[in-house]
């Protein structure tokens, strides 16, 4: 863990304090976290909701399923299970990946215009 050992004070009115709190509440990260971020150039997109939580869920369950089908299918037939484990890590690598995505900060540009 790095030693965080500089720290500073900043002054908010109660709107943005409210603000950035909800911001904070939204993202899932804690307002350290969430201000590193800012300050790094990004900003944190919104915790998934918890539907599509249970969606990546239900498509992990699916996956799991299918793969399971695969292995009788594959055994019944006599072919190679090398097929079935690089289709299934396939889907589940599709699945990671959108996680990835819906996480991803976005990059802040400089000069902010209004």
């Amino acid at each position: 863990m790095r030693k965080r050992n500089k720290q500073f004070v900043i002054r908010l009115s109660d709107s943005e304090w409210n603000h950035l709190n909800e911001l904070v509440k939204y993202s899932g990260q804690s307002r350290e976290s969430y201000l590193r971020m800012c300050i790094n150039g990004l900003v944190p997109r919104p915790a998934p909701s918890v539907e599509l939580v249970e969606v990546i869920q239900v498509l992990r369950q699916i996956a799991n399923s299918l793969s399971d089908m695969s292995k009788c299918v594959y055994a019944q037939n006599g072919i190679d299970e090398s097929m079935y484990i690089h289709n299934f890590e396939l889907l589940q690598n599709q699945i990671n990946e959108i996680m990835i995505l819906i996480r991803e900060p976005t990059e802040l540009r400089f000069p902010i215009t209004q």
